[in-house]
């Protein structure tokens, strides 16, 4: 039986390790968001203290060579593991407050103390999660020490249960993924993983039916209302999907006294919206590009059109008002981001085809042709760097029509650098006869390529062709104005592709110079 249950808790504490280091990238997700930055801090930390672990764990089996103090610890673990969403939360929504200004441009109060929340509670979460990755750690060199009866075994012994514990880490990578987050969500995910390894770690150290009390209370606490994860004023829904946090809020946008929002993440980037007024439209960067199809010869006679980054349909619904004859193939990589699309968006209007897909695979899949392909698949503030290379672009132009159109919507740090747009210009420029920026909104470009060269003003010249749709009429007047030329210093900046794409590098460093 100690063998046995050596054995199972090894294993159990694999699961557990992975399964904390993955449900902890979502812990993370509506707060800080997704980004290689994130992903990189947190696994780089988690595989440190784990390092750590490994080190305490051979010092402890010497010292405590029994499974019962091995349990004894464990069962420390197992408790921290239940209760990292509760007190990380608090911590993460102090912190998350600092995003939105960061992001957006705005100014920040009190910048040191600012920053000061942003940091300490991203390093407090990491914390709160290393602590318990320390202690699994500790359990395979500990458990080795147990299992080792002669020099001549220990070999085979020790193999053994790494191979259990790295069984047990495959388990712990796909189980929160595919099962429990989908199912339960993060809490509880927590929860659950918590609840079972706190079970296995009492039965090694009490025994007896004693050890089944813990782990059945623990689990009671599945049954504590959740409540919203990051409240909201005015949320009517969030959800947890396979790649988003999910929220649609109602406030105002603008001069429309309530609308729509749909939140993706983090929250900071507004990824649809839709005013409840009917006599009334918003503007922002979806009218711009819904704007991009002026820079074609002929733009009524535009049909075919490419959007990848649907989300809510936004930028669909403000370009066939305006050119109500075309018709719209929207690739969104969430199928869940199109259901909640079609219930308050935009997604289910019958010009609208939703194709949940990844962008490029779409494309590396279809033979159509677009005169328009309008790319909008940031999750704020970050670009897919697959989706910005020379190799896409060049994908891209195969499936364009002689005279064809790409606009690409890019999130940048107004006052700091236009580097990322400047990298994603010189990109388009390889591929692209006539590649214009248009200086769009506070916190995002427009770059605009075409199949034709043309001049970088060419979508001045049908601007009245915007007074049949309320949303682009309003911006008919300022577009002129907006239409930059080439980004400084795109000469210099790098080309991006499938090997070398710093996109996230380049926006964080955009971030930090504001912050600074």
């Amino acid at each position: 039986m100690p063998k046995r249950l050596l054995q199972l808790l090894v294993f159990t504490s694999g699961l557990s390790v992975m399964a904390v280091e993955m449900t902890g990238l979502r812990l993370l997700a509506p707060y800080f968001g997704t980004s290689l930055l994130v992903t990189t801090a947190l696994i780089g930390t988690l595989m440190a203290f784990l390092a750590l672990g490994y080190s305490l764990g051979g010092r402890m089996g010497d010292r405590s060579p029994s499974l019962a103090a091995l349990c004894r610890m464990t069962t420390v673990a197992s408790a921290l593991v239940l209760l990292i969403p509760f007190i990380a939360q608090p911590m993460l929504r102090a912190a998350s407050a600092v995003m939105r200004p960061l992001l957006t441009g705005a100014d920040l109060s009190e910048p040191g103390v600012a920053i000061g929340a942003l940091v300490g509670g991203m390093l407090g979460t990491l914390v709160l999660l290393a602590a318990p990755v320390t202690i699994m750690g500790m359990v395979s060199p500990w458990a080795v020490r147990l299992a080792v009866v002669d020099v001549e075994t220990a070999g085979k012994a020790a193999g053994r249960l790494y191979a259990l514990s790295t069984a047990g880490s495959i388990v712990g990578s796909f189980l929160p993924a595919l099962v429990l987050v989908p199912l339960f969500g993060v809490r509880n995910t927590f929860v659950v993983v918590g609840s079972a390894f706190l079970g296995v770690s009492v039965l090694g150290w009490l025994g007896g039916w004693r050890s089944a009390l813990p782990p059945a209370g623990a689990a009671l606490l599945m049954v504590i209302p959740q409540g919203t994860v990051r409240p909201m004023e005015g949320l009517i829904y969030e959800s947890e999907s396979l790649y988003h946090f999910i929220q649609v809020v109602k406030e105002p946008f603008g001069k429309c006294p309530e609308a729509y929002h749909l939140y993706l993440n983090e929250g900071v980037g507004v990824h649809s919206v839709k005013c409840l007024t009917e006599d009334r439209e918003t503007t922002g960067i979806w009218s711009y590009m819904a704007a991009t199809p002026l820079w074609l010869d002929d733009p009524e006679a535009m049909r075919e059109v490419l959007v990848v980054g649907l989300a809510g349909g936004t930028i669909a619904r403000h370009m066939l008002e305006a050119f109500p004859e075309a018709h719209v193939d929207g690739v969104e990589i969430d199928g869940q981001v199109v259901e909640v699309g079609k219930k308050w968006f935009d997604d289910a209007d019958p010009r609208i085809t939703p194709i949940v897909m990844d962008g490029r695979i779409f494309l590396q899949s279809t033979d159509n042709t677009y005169d328009l392909v309008m790319m909008d698949a940031y999750r704020q503030p970050y670009i897919p760097f697959h989706l910005v290379t020379v190799e896409f672009f060049e994908l891209v132009r195969d499936h364009m029509s002689e005279d064809a159109v790409l606009a690409v919507n890019v999130a940048g740090v107004r006052g700091v650098s236009r580097d990322l747009a400047a990298m994603i210009y010189a990109t388009m420029k390889q591929v692209f006869p006539t590649v214009v920026l248009v200086d769009a909104t506070r916190s995002n470009d427009v770059i605009i390529a075409t199949t034709r060269e043309k001049p970088m003003d060419a979508g001045a010249e049908h601007v009245d062709l915007m007074k049949r749709s309320e949303g682009l009429k309003r911006i008919r007047r300022a577009l002129p104005g907006k239409i930059v030329g080439p980004v400084e210093g795109w000469e210099e900046a790098r080309v991006l592709t499938d090997d070398q794409a710093p996109v996230e590098l380049a926006w964080d460093l955009m971030a930090l110079a504001y912050a600074k």
